[in-house]
């Protein structure tokens, strides 16, 4: 049953960490780009940079559905990223860890969406 845990704890950490790589690649070529922290990133310093973006996505200069692609992937990986925080503080709980991958899920979803718009602007 460990193995299970320490499994999904892996899978989700990968995931979170992929979306948050696919978020810092878009706000790099966003209209506006926005710089997030790279270099040893914890939740100290993603986490508050992250949530800024949720602040800010609707003053980016396009289209309101790119700007909600910008806003719920933001927004569902600090989601996910607070999920895995009570993973980690407390006992481990099945369904509360798949619910966190699943908001990486729709973050992911919702960055690829940004990251097709956000290409066909360059070509």
């Amino acid at each position: 049953m460990a193995d299970d845990q320490d499994k999904t704890m892996r899978l989700f950490s990968h995931r979170l960490s992929m979306v948050y790589t696919a978020l810092v690649n878009c706000c790099a070529h966003l209209p506006i780009p926005i710089s997030l922290p790279t270099k040893a990133v914890d939740k100290l310093s993603a986490v508050p940079a992250v949530r800024r973006i949720t602040e800010i996505a609707e003053e980016q200069p396009m289209p309101e559905e790119q700007q909600a692609a910008l806003y719920t992937g933001s927004l569902m990986w600090l989601v996910a990223m607070d999920v895995f925080s009570i993973l980690v503080v407390n006992e481990y709980d099945e369904i509360r860890a798949y619910g966190g991958i699943a908001a990486t899920h729709v973050a992911g979803d919702a960055l690829m969406d940004l990251a097709q718009w956000l290409q066909a602007q360059q070509d």
